[in-house]
């Protein structure tokens, strides 16, 4: 039987010795950084942007991670990396505690990247609320010790879909937990020290420096306009002694593709641009659009992409249907019958030529912006010069993290850490696409596909 720890210090106290081979492999990253200033060396962000990661940065030893955390080995017979198994959804209270706490305990000591695939079925058989998403562990300074919090990172968040309701309940993709009870920490603005910030045009931010926590509603456009968007954000808030956990999502975050969704480069934009479209009806109607069966009663301004989600929440298949391009101008030309639109940042008027116009020129930004995979600049800059005193850890309920780690590692074969969330939960389509991201496949192939 292993004996769960009851406080943070318990469990900093139980990791301290057995991880004593990844504090020298921290000290040696720290004197290689060092070195490479006192050269002078520049980061070049414009050809290989894959990060220089030696095998011993981001070693993973299978039976230490099995035997001093709460997690199992997950044979995927496809996979080059070693999966591993979290439980967040089942069991009572007291034991999910002491697995947020491992969780926590491991992205901190896993190396300096490491890659979480959430559990989308626990998310959407919940209706997509809070406290069944993707889980973001924190120490709050009211219920761990002065030390404990003291040497606590700072907790980022990144991702396009964080909503502001805030509580446990609300619809969002954030279940922020406190690692010592287990208890969710609500985050809507006026909660435990939480403000509202914003950053580059369209981002949205609530931090709490009382908390050291930063959530960020990323924006791809301001991803892809900038290449220090990320870093910028995280500099706001973290001094040069900090440390800081950056949880980072992946479609529409830092890659203009959403697989989990069925999106390509141009959906992907165009979802983006639709959170930043306000619909005014001229009176109250009810919608019904294309195959989808639901009809939504608007009577009041929304949000079209709000307008969307809601019109398809009881239906998964129906939502990402609805994002193909064609769809996507179809449902705006109907909507603009029916009451005024505006683009959020400035309330000006939207017509379908203004639109497409501003549609066209941020798609001639993003073609010099990101990859040849899609994936945003900003992300390579932000893992080039954090990759010493932070974790960063992708978390996401697709599979493009594979497509993000081959791009950002320069080396396939480098192990890194692989955490899936109650895997015994998902279903057969999610289990089959995990696997086959790992299989190798021509270029013919992938463009077949």
């Amino acid at each position: 039987v292993k004996l769960r720890p009851g406080t943070a210090d318990e469990v900093h106290s139980r990791r301290r010795v057995s991880h004593g081979y990844l504090d020298l492999i921290l000290m040696r990253q720290v004197l290689c950084s060092c070195m490479k200033d006192c050269r002078g060396e520049e980061e070049d962000l414009t050809t290989d942007h894959s990060t220089k990661y030696s095998k011993d940065e981001l070693i993973v030893n299978t039976d230490e991670i099995t035997d001093t955390y709460s997690l199992t080995k997950v044979d995927i017979a496809s996979s080059p990396q070693q999966v591993f198994n979290i439980n967040f959804y089942s069991g009572d209270s007291v034991a999910r505690r002491g697995d947020y706490q491992d969780y926590y305990e491991l992205c901190k000591r896993s190396g300096p990247m490491q890659v979480t695939t959430s559990c989308f079925t626990a998310w959407r058989k919940s209706k997509k609320i809070n406290g069944a998403a993707k889980v973001i562990p924190a120490v709050l300074p009211s219920t761990a010790s002065e030390k404990v919090f003291r040497e606590a990172p700072w907790i980022f968040f990144f991702d396009d879909n964080l909503e502001w309701g805030g509580a446990e309940s609300s619809p969002g993709i954030c279940n922020l937990r406190d690692v010592t009870t287990g208890d969710f920490i609500e985050f809507a603005e006026g909660k435990n020290g939480f403000t509202k910030d914003r950053a580059a045009r369209h981002t949205v931010i609530h931090y709490s420096k009382e908390c050291k926590i930063v959530l960020v509603k990323a924006n791809i456009l301001d991803a892809m306009e900038d290449q220090h968007y990320f870093m910028n954000i995280v500099e706001r808030y973290v001094g040069p002694e900090d440390k800081a956990l950056i949880y980072m999502d992946v479609n529409a975050t830092i890659i203009c593709a959403d697989t989990i969704q069925g999106k390509d480069f141009a959906v992907t934009l165009l979802a983006t641009m639709f959170e930043f479209l306000d619909f005014r009806p001229h009176e109250g109607f009810s919608l019904q659009w294309g195959d989808v069966n639901e009809h939504l009663k608007i009577d009041k301004p929304k949000g079209l992409k709000s307008i969307v989600k809601e019109l398809t929440m009881s239906n998964h298949r129906e939502y990402s249907a609805f994002w193909n391009e064609q769809n996507c101008w179809d449902f705006f030309t109907y909507m603009a019958t029916k009451g005024q639109v505006k683009w959020v940042t400035d309330n000006r008027d939207m017509s379908l030529d203004s639109l497409r116009g501003l549609f066209e020129e941020y798609r001639s930004v993003m073609r010099t912006a990101a990859s040849k995979e899609g994936i945003t600049k900003s992300w390579f800059h932000l893992v080039n010069k954090m990759k010493v005193s932070h974790r960063t850890i992708l978390n996401s309920f697709g599979v493009d993290t594979r497509k993000v780690l081959k791009a950002t590692l320069s080396d396939d074969t480098v192990e890194v850490m692989q955490v899936v969330v109650n895997y015994e939960m998902w279903d057969d389509r999610d289990v089959k696409k995990y696997a086959e991201q790992f299989v190798e496949k021509t270029e013919k192939e992938e463009k077949d596909k």
